[in-house]
């Protein structure tokens, strides 16, 4: 586990994976937009998280470009009035190997506890999970003040 200390308290937590948001970019051959992980979409000016995904196999740009977010797009501007998005995106630390697995499930955890409007297929009911998985989301681009999220082991 990886320890740190949350918004300079001295108290020590324990983390499997972190997860550091970057502000969004604007060039597109910053290394960010081509590499692998987790991204998120919010509003512009508002600090709602309207949507994670995941990269894995495709980059973060492919995955902004993939025909299957028209739909997500023409859902939030007719439903939410929202034409425009940010996307950020986080860099990922953990204890162990970053496998295509740990992804999954580490997406799976944010959505579930999150529930963002444009993840429904996930929110309701979660078929990945990693029992005792704690993700830390930092960085300056994280719009929330949850930071923390813990997979609960089953009894």
């Amino acid at each position: 586990m990886l320890n740190y200390a949350a918004n300079g308290d001295t108290v020590s937590h324990m983390a499997d994976v972190f997860l550091r948001w970057s502000l969004p970019f604007a060039d597109e051959d910053d290394a960010r937009w081509h590499s692998y992980g987790l991204y998120a979409y919010q509003r512009p000016r508002n600090a709602e998280i309207l949507y994670i995904g995941k990269a894995a196999g495709r980059t973060i740009l492919q995955r902004l470009r993939d025909p299957d977010k028209e739909a997500l797009f023409d859902d939030l501007k007719r439903e939410r009035g929202i034409s425009a998005i940010r996307v950020i995106v986080a860099e990922v630390e953990a204890t162990r190997r970053v496998t295509r697995e740990l992804i999954l499930d580490v997406e799976s955890l944010l959505i579930h506890q999150i529930k963002p409007w444009g993840n429904v297929q996930s929110v309701a009911r979660r078929d990945i999970s990693r029992p005792g998985l704690t993700v830390v989301c930092k960085g300056l681009a994280w719009p929330l003040h949850e930071r923390t999220f813990h997979d609960l082991k089953l009894d």
